[in-house]
């Protein structure tokens, strides 16, 4: 059993407006992301913050969880964190849970099954996407290291948790993972790519 966990907490202040709800070929980054982890996933868990209301309102039609992070303003562990916890309030746990971001649009169904696979085949606890030498999300977690991110602060994300057992992951190449959005320009750059692909 598989659950992913969207981060969709932030303010985009470097945007001007919330990202989470830019378009992208029809549809807004957040409900990408949502759609893409469907592939994959048994639940799906979006955290929210700065613009609850509206992220609800343009998922409405998808079949995920809400969980509100009070203290999204801290950071995306807090997120993180509010993520683990509401998945820890239920039974049964799920074997792993993969956490993803909004703002990385061309993370697509193929990369979370790359995940997956390596998980279930190489028997690693943790399986982090690699690009621009370095490793981070999206990447799935193994039920041993939720007692590790249930720790996770504000400041400290994933990153934080991949770095420490980066000896003992799994891998899988994400070269697209060097286009996220923070910036107009950034989107412009991804719309871009997107036609070339």
């Amino acid at each position: 059993m598989i659950t992913t966990i969207v981060l969709a907490a932030g303010e985009a202040s470097r945007m001007g407006q919330p990202k989470q709800l830019m378009q992208l070929d029809g549809k807004s980054l957040v409900q990408r992301a949502v759609q893409t982890a469907q592939t994959v996933s048994d639940e799906i868990i979006v955290v929210t913050g700065a613009y609850a209301d509206q992220i609800q309102e343009n998922l409405s039609s998808e079949k995920v969880h809400f969980v509100h992070n009070p203290q999204w303003q801290t950071g995306m562990g807090s997120s993180i964190r509010a993520g683990i916890q509401q998945i820890m309030s239920v039974t049964p746990l799920p074997n792993a849970i993969i956490v993803m971001l909004c703002d990385q649009p061309l993370a697509s169904p193929s990369l979370l099954e790359q995940l997956v696979t390596a998980y279930r085949h190489l028997g690693k606890t943790l399986v982090a996407s690699v690009y621009h030498n370095t490793a981070g999300v999206p990447a799935l977690f193994g039920e041993a290291l939720f007692p590790e991110l249930l720790q996770l602060d504000g400041r400290a994300g994933a990153k934080s948790i991949i770095t420490r057992y980066a000896s003992q992951i799994a891998s899988v190449d994400f070269p697209e993972g060097i286009y996220d959005v923070d910036t107009p320009n950034d989107f412009a750059r991804i719309k871009e790519r997107l036609k070339g692909l």
